[in-house]
């Protein structure tokens, strides 16, 4: 049952960083934006987060990210955490940005326990190829799923835009996210002129960061916090470890990266977000494939997009928020779409028998719900074939 990193290495279709742009890599930093824009705007706008808290914490991780690997490496939202909160759901009623703050503290502790104890890489041992790539083939199938849902309500927007980001995929990948962003915001200003309007009426400022800290003596607020944070463990082992662990491995063979190193810098990066105000953050299989097909190569696509974020949460952070939220849904959702897309064609890449089909397909449909719980099926999966146990 043990795979060895060097046997889950996937060394296809390598990216060679002297085929680096800056135009690719500029290009490149906004392939992610589908997946972070409905969370940057829905915790600020719905469960109140201030904007210079998130801000300033995706932007100096991004910076530091990009600057430490030196390759495409997206910091996102953790999404169980930001689909209960944004629902409402667990900490209805509550302190919702102390409660995020506080999760992300907590997850952030336990991750670098697990990465100095060595717990990441001894369960990473168990994962083998087949199922870590059925993980990644599940993430991408559930992000198409995500961009198709957004596009029921903007059919003709989100389609068109879909069909252009593969016009453009295929020739020049890193104009596909701006043309994406410059035909949402015209057609968002056509639609939405009040949101033009207080685009413009939003005064400029140079807003401290909300901290959190004085709030986190309510026993309801520790509760709410650790049951978000519980919830998002398995989901981030399968997606912000063993998911962008594969997928560096697959795009960057070069790049020295196990899951140790994968969790200590989410454990890192939340410790400084809880400080800040903002929610729990991870890394994201999906957006570095995104980000790739998009054209950037190096660390500079995060550094860019990481100081926009900052300057932005430092001088700007209401008009960043307006300007996000102009953008339309069909345009969020193709974006998402290109981000899946990109993800699962990294799956295809050797034959595999029946058994091992199984695992992954199996795996993969499980990790469209959960990627930590499709982790485990597929392990169990893979080891009652090996053992007969299973038949089929």
């Amino acid at each position: 049952m043990k795979a060895s990193a060097e046997t889950r290495e996937v060394p296809s279709a390598p990216h060679e960083l002297s085929s680096a742009t800056w135009r690719g890599d500029l290009g490149g930093a906004l392939g992610d934006l589908g997946t972070l824009l409905p969370f940057l705007v829905g915790f600020i706008v719905v469960t109140g987060v201030h904007p210079t808290s998130i801000l300033l914490a995706f932007g100096l991780s991004m910076i530091v990210v990009g600057w430490r690997f030196g390759v495409p490496f997206p910091v996102q939202p953790m999404k169980a955490v930001g689909a209960a909160a944004l629902a409402g759901a667990v900490v209805a009623g509550q302190n919702m940005p102390a409660v995020l703050a506080l999760a992300a503290l907590i997850t952030g502790v336990f991750w670098l326990i697990a990465a100095w104890s060595g717990l990441a890489r001894w369960l990473a041992r168990f994962v083998s190829r087949d199922v870590i790539h059925g993980v990644v083939l599940g993430l991408g199938i559930a992000l198409i799923v995500a961009g198709l849902r957004r596009l029921e309500g903007d059919v003709v927007l989100g389609a068109a835009s879909v069909v252009l980001a593969l016009v453009l995929l295929g020739r020049s990948g890193w104009l596909t996210m701006p043309v994406l962003m410059a035909v949402g915001w015209a057609v968002g200003a056509w639609r939405q002129p009040e949101l033009v309007q207080a685009l413009a009426d939003t005064p400029w400022a140079l807003p401290l960061p909300e901290l959190q800290l004085p709030a986190f003596d309510q026993p309801a607020v520790w509760l709410a916090a650790i049951s978000l944070a519980v919830a998002q463990i398995p989901l981030t082992f399968g997606n912000a470890i063993l998911g962008i662990v594969a997928e560096t491995r697959r795009l960057f063979p070069a790049v020295a990266l196990d899951e140790s190193r994968a969790a200590r810098g989410t454990g890192l990066m939340n410790l400084l977000a809880g400080g800040l105000g903002a929610p729990p953050m991870c890394f994201g299989a999906g957006g570095m494939a995104a980000q790739v097909a998009c054209g950037a190569r190096t660390g500079r696509a995060p550094i860019f997009l990481g100081s926009v974020l900052l300057l932005g949460g430092l001088l700007a952070s209401g008009q960043l928020t307006a300007l996000l939220s102009l953008l339309p849904a069909g345009t969020l959702g193709a974006m998402l779409f290109v981000a899946g897309f990109s993800l699962t064609i990294g799956t295809a890449g050797s034959a595999r028998d029946k058994e091992a089909r199984a695992v992954l397909l199996t795996t993969a449909a499980v990790s469209v719900w959960n990627a930590g719980v499709g982790v485990l099926v597929g392990v169990v999966l893979e080891a009652g074939l090996r053992s007969k146990v299973m038949r089929i």
